[in-house]
């Protein structure tokens, strides 16, 4: 059945809807979806919002109103840097990549549901896909900012193919960049660019290198490194001196990080992610800021909090991932584990000195006010105070059930 048929059903199932809110990005997915939702009778307002993509947004919002006579502009890098200050407490990662669909689908529901009111939409739509999490957290986000909102998803809802809708672009000649949208799908914002789909769906194979935009290669990177100190207040970032230079703010200094870190080809992951809906999917991610400042906070961590602390806080920070990973973004546990996370993060102060070279993270040096590391007690030569005596009757009872339990297994 053809898009344009599709459709009506989801003309039914929203009867009384009029005016619906649109997540538009500019790419395939929300040029689509707009005319799609504007054929069925709908009185489609486009929302483009800020999270800090590299796309030209004078460009899409051009673009939204000659196709729909409007759109609307919400700037959330703020909100969204504050987000990724919690995630970087957190150690964010999951399945090795820092998958930012969790942290920036709230921020981005946010900015959706304030524009909505102020529109007076009764609905929202969006165009995550059903086969990811983007659309739970999305939903999930909405549904607590937004309740009295009807939430419109159509290429999950209708099921559209990505084939279906470059032809469906094509026919109709929407306002969108098809020559990319034929490749892949690129999601962009602050923390991160996410690269699907197309090129990227094929896991045998290496992605083409035109499809980065972040990154060098490392192969064709600096053959002299980069020095970077990053300096970190409670947890979180707070500045970095770049090659002698010092950057502070936190919008600007996850720029700036991810356009050192990019020309050094710092930050590409190849990655295959266990979606919720149970698929495994391949994305390809640029994130320089990210890796630089995550390697920073762990590096201080490991220097200022406690054995136990640490294993501890990795078991939280692997609950949080999962959490946040799933759409769990508004939820009680998400808060509560929070609340440990911050406890903890109230001695993780200091810098932490990093050389960036040919793709790679080197870490140079730590320091901190609260660093558990004294060298004179790791010290073996003259000057330290630790005695290896002392360490002596510690070493006969050290595993002392165990050496008797493995005594009486082979007896």
């Amino acid at each position: 059945m053809e898009l344009s048929e599709r459709v009506k059903g989801l003309a039914k199932e929203y009867a009384g809807v009029k005016r619906v809110a649109l997540s538009y990005s500019g790419g395939l997915d929300s040029a689509v979806i707009g005319r799609l939702l504007s054929d069925a009778g709908f009185e489609v307002l486009p929302v483009a919002v800020d999270i800090g993509q590299h796309s030209d947004l004078k460009r899409v919002a051009a673009n939204a109103k000659a196709m729909f006579g409007s759109c609307a502009a919400a700037d959330v890098r703020e909100g969204f840097a504050n987000s990724i200050h919690r995630a970087i407490k957190a150690n964010f990662g999951f399945s090795g990549n820092t998958n930012s669909g969790g942290i920036s689908r709230p921020a981005l529901a946010q900015a959706l549901a304030s524009e909505a009111r102020r529109l007076s939409c009764t609905a929202i739509a969006h165009g995550s896909p059903g086969t990811g999490n983007n659309h739970l957290s999305m939903e999930n986000a909405l549904r607590v900012l937004a309740p009295d909102m009807r939430i419109i998803a159509p290429v999950r809802d209708l099921d559209i193919r990505r084939d279906e809708a470059l032809a469906y672009a094509k026919k109709e000649k929407l306002l969108t960049n098809l020559q990319r949208a034929s490749k892949y799908s690129a999601d962009e914002n602050l923390w991160e660019r996410s690269i699907r789909q197309g090129a990227a769906v094929d896991h045998t194979h290496a992605l083409p290198e035109e499809a980065y935009k972040w990154t060098v290669s490392p192969a064709k990177a600096p053959n002299t490194p980069a020095k970077v100190e990053v300096e970190l207040l409670n947890g979180i970032p707070i500045s970095a001196v770049i090659d002698g230079k010092k950057v502070s703010g936190k919008i600007e200094l996850i720029e700036k990080l991810n356009a050192i870190g990019g020309k050094y080809g710092v930050g590409r992951v190849d990655s295959l992610d266990d979606k919720v809906v149970g698929l495994k999917a391949r994305e390809v991610y640029e994130c320089p800021a990210a890796r630089i400042l995550l390697t920073a906070h762990r590096e201080l961590e490991t220097i200022t909090l406690t054995t136990k602390e640490l294993d501890a806080k990795t078991s939280i920070d692997g609950l949080w991932a999962r959490t946040v990973h799933d759409g769990g973004w508004y939820t009680r546990l998400r808060r509560a584990l929070d609340a440990f996370i911050d406890e903890t993060q109230r001695a993780v102060d200091g810098s932490v000195s990093l050389e960036l070279y040919k793709g790679s993270i080197i870490v140079r040096g730590r320091k901190s006010k609260h660093a558990l590391y004294d060298t004179r007690l790791s010290s073996r030569d003259s000057k330290g105070v630790f005695s290896q005596k002392e360490a002596r009757h510690f070493a006969k009872l050290y595993g002392l059930q165990d050496i008797i339990a493995y005594m009486i297994d082979v007896d």
